[in-house]
């Protein structure tokens, strides 16, 4: 029986010592909760002081949530007013203003677009010339296209005696007599045609085709404007006479062209060039003209002159 007893219950020291200490632990576990009372009151525990604390954070609660409910309602009533503010009139996009633009219910951002590119020398010739505005949504230009006006442009008639001699130093030639069925594709036609136009000498014709082979191609007619020396009252006596078929423009491919490639471009300075070629291997592939507005020192002047020579196709 000792033998059976030693073999099956009989532990070694180290057993010993650690049924010693679990049996320590057991009892004072057992016993913690009576030595717990004995130290802390009952007044120490109670949960009055807790449950009001509780009580006053949700009242504050509901009651910011009720400010919060309120200054929503009148931001919502402050847009309903604004909707209803809305007042249409014909405008001129080139002198437009900011009260003016407000009224028209185009944001701050939107009318500081516009006047930046028309403070740079640009301008709007066409309604549609208005939705190339990037900062222009669709919804505004179909709203606002047809209060769109621009004013009739101003020639002075001239007499037989007031027209000018011709200018020989640089080759001009006077107003004269063209045909009203003449129609000059500006992408394919060459110097010769061209001086059939009012005002276009061998030296003027020179000029366009130069700064059009320059381009890649006119991608519209008042491009004509940005040659050198054309003014508008020029500009206006041959613009029914010339057209452009966009189809002809030469056209760089972004994701392909290096630094040379866009340097050669009008357009595009060096420092732009640049800044496109880093910012692709840098950032990969553009997929639309939106991305190259991503590079900091591109503005949306330059996005709405270049985008018609560039296509977005990749490598």
């Amino acid at each position: 029986m000792e033998k059976w007893f030693d073999k099956h219950f009989s532990m070694n020291r180290k057993e010993l010592q650690g049924l010693s200490f679990l049996t320590v632990l057991v009892i004072f576990l057992w016993f913690l909760p009576t030595v717990f009372s004995m130290f802390v009151s009952e007044e120490s525990l109670d949960l009055t002081l807790r449950e009001k604390e509780i009580q006053a954070f949700l009242e504050k609660a509901n009651i910011e949530d009720k400010d919060v409910q309120k200054i929503q309602a009148q931001d919502e009533l402050q847009v309903n007013q604004d909707k209803t503010e809305l007042e249409y009139f014909p405008f001129d996009p080139n002198v437009l203003d900011a009260s003016e633009g407000r009224r028209l219910g185009l944001s701050d951002y939107q009318i500081r677009m516009i006047q930046n590119y028309v403070s740079k020398g640009g301008k709007f010739y066409r309604k549609e010339d208005f939705a190339k505005i990037y900062a222009i949504t669709d919804e505004d230009f179909q709203r606002l296209s047809p209060h769109i006006s621009f004013p009739e442009p101003t020639i002075k008639k001239q007499s037989f005696e007031s027209v000018p001699a011709p200018d020989y130093k640089n080759n001009l030639i006077p107003l004269k007599s063209v045909s009203k069925n003449i129609s000059i594709e500006l992408n394919k036609t060459d110097s010769i045609e061209l001086q059939q136009l009012h005002g276009i000498g061998p030296v003027f014709a020179s000029r366009i085709i130069r700064f059009r082979d320059l381009l890649g191609g006119f991608h519209s007619k008042e491009q004509l404007l940005k040659v050198y020396g054309m003014d508008e009252v020029r500009y206006n006596q041959i613009q029914e006479y010339v057209n452009v078929d966009t189809t002809m423009v030469q056209k760089i491919n972004i994701n392909m062209a290096d630094y040379q490639q866009l340097l050669k471009h009008p357009y595009i300075s060096s420092k732009q060039a640049n800044v496109i070629v880093q910012y692709r291997k840098q950032h990969g592939n553009y997929r639309k003209p939106a991305d190259l507005l991503k590079i900091e020192t591109l503005n949306e002047e330059f996005l709405r002159k270049i985008v018609p020579y560039l296509t977005f196709i990749d490598d």
